[in-house]
Order: C-alpha cells, then structure tokens, then sequence
C-alpha cells in the first residue's frame, strides 16, 4: 500500500496552529497517511514535543534543513554548522521515531564538491539519511550536485544511505541539463526510493514550483502510478508561504487516490 504525507514545517505551530491539527486530524481518518515534518533551524524541543501532542499516534518522517536554511555539504568550511543543523533533525527524528532523515546534497556542481558530500555524510554517520535528488540550480543561483541518477547513485555507493526521489527536481534538473525527461525518471527510478516528493509544475520550466496537484502540467498519473513502489511512501509537497488550513492539503491527497492504479 502506497502511503500519502503531508509536509508540514516545525514553524507551523506558530505561523499556521491550525494546520497542523486539521493535517493530522484528517491524516488519522484514512489508513495510508503520514506526516513529513521540515525541521526549520533552531526549533525548540518544546515546540517538537507540542507538535507530536497534536499528531498524536500519526507516523512521522523528518526532513533536515536544506541549503536555504544554511545547511550545504559540498562547503568544507561549513562542517559544524553542518552537524549542528542535522543534529537537529536527528534529535527530531529520535523524539518522533522517525525511521528516515531527509537530507540534500550540497551546492558545488562538480566530483570536488559531491565528494565533500560524501565526506560529511560519512560524518553524519546516521543509518536513517536518505539524500534527495535536487534542480541543478538553486531558483537559477547556485549550481548543486545530486541533480542526475549517476550522482545520486555515487552518493548512494559511497555512503550506503538510501534515496528520496524527489519528482520536481527531477523534471527541473532534466530541462537545465536538456535531458530527456523520461531517461531521468527512470535513472533516478532504477535507484530504488524508498521515499518520494510529489507536487505540480509544468513541464517545459525548470522552475520548482510546488503547485497544487491538477493545477500545472505534470503528467501526475504517470508519475505516480509508472515511477513509485507499490510500497512507497509519497509526500504532498504543495503550496507556498503560509498555509493556513489543511483543505488544498487534502485535495491534493483526493486528486492522487483519485488517480492511482492499485
């Protein structure tokens, strides 16, 4: 059985109280959905224990900060504050028993800078990271690694973690790259995810956009029924900025039920 999460941010307690509460309020309605939770830098225990009150018995995956949030492992001098960030998310990770940890690989488009990756990862030493493939380029600034299948299964080899497939990147890092889409999907597809991120965009952009599903161009039956395991676990994530309330949340899971092929 496929299960179908939410991302949701550990600043949502703040920004958005509701969101949480309705998220896992409809999440312990239906018998395939978990919660993603973004461990933003610096959230207090306090706040991760209220927040794991109000999910209550829900699964919890975790996903550690990423380059926006001060988080690059192809930077060598950024080492600590590397660990200090992803210690973060482990102890998030322990308080939610999460079995998988989320983790980007770094900014730096060259073997110099995934090898840095590969370094600090080893670091880590943490059984439950699983990389993500990400856009060549970060909104067009900064050039990354572990845009295509032969870096994230360098990463892979080299450090032994397992792999989140991330679908937007994906299509992203193959129209920069001029790839063609469908040797992307299934490069990245032979690794064998044990996760995935699903949202919508549109298909001639290299823009990662985060729609709503049903509202861009992504042929999103394909996707989901062609290049995830009958077993995976698939995050939703849609939206921008605040959201307040869980309703769209919950349309975008309807859509993907809507259009699964058991």
């Amino acid at each position: 059985m496929r299960r179908f999460g939410f991302k949701l941010y550990s600043t949502d307690l703040v920004k958005t109280p509701n969101l949480i509460k309705e998220c896992a309020e409809f999440a312990s309605s239906v018998s395939d959905s978990f919660i993603e939770l973004m461990i933003v830098p610096d959230s207090s225990m306090a706040d991760l224990k209220k927040i794991k009150e109000q999910i209550g018995h829900l699964e919890v995956r975790i996903h550690a900060p990423h380059d926006g949030m001060g988080f690059d492992t192809g930077n060598k001098e950024l080492v600590k504050q590397n660990q200090r960030l992803l210690g973060g998310a482990q102890k998030a990770a322990d308080l939610f028993c999460s079995k998988t940890i989320v983790v980007h690989p770094g900014c730096g488009h060259g073997q110099r800078y995934i090898d840095e990756t590969v370094r600090q990862f080893k670091l880590f030493d943490d059984a439950r990271i699983i990389v993500e493939n990400v856009p060549y380029m970060d909104n067009g600034v900064l050039p990354m690694h572990g845009s295509t299948a032969e870096e994230i299964a360098y990463i892979m080899q080299e450090c032994g973690c397992g792999f989140c497939f991330d679908f937007s990147h994906a299509i992203c890092s193959a129209i920069t790259l001029k790839m063609d889409i469908d040797e992307q999907l299934k490069g990245l597809f032979a690794l064998k995810p044990t996760v995935y991120h699903i949202c919508d965009g549109y298909i001639d952009k290299d823009v990662d956009l985060h729609l709503h599903l049903n509202t861009g161009s992504f042929p999103l039956a394909h996707l989901l029924n062609d290049f995830t395991a009958k077993d995976a676990y698939i995050t939703i994530e849609t939206g921008v900025g605040k959201v307040p309330h869980a309703d769209l949340k919950i349309k975008d899971y309807q859509y993907l039920k809507s259009i699964e092929k058991i």
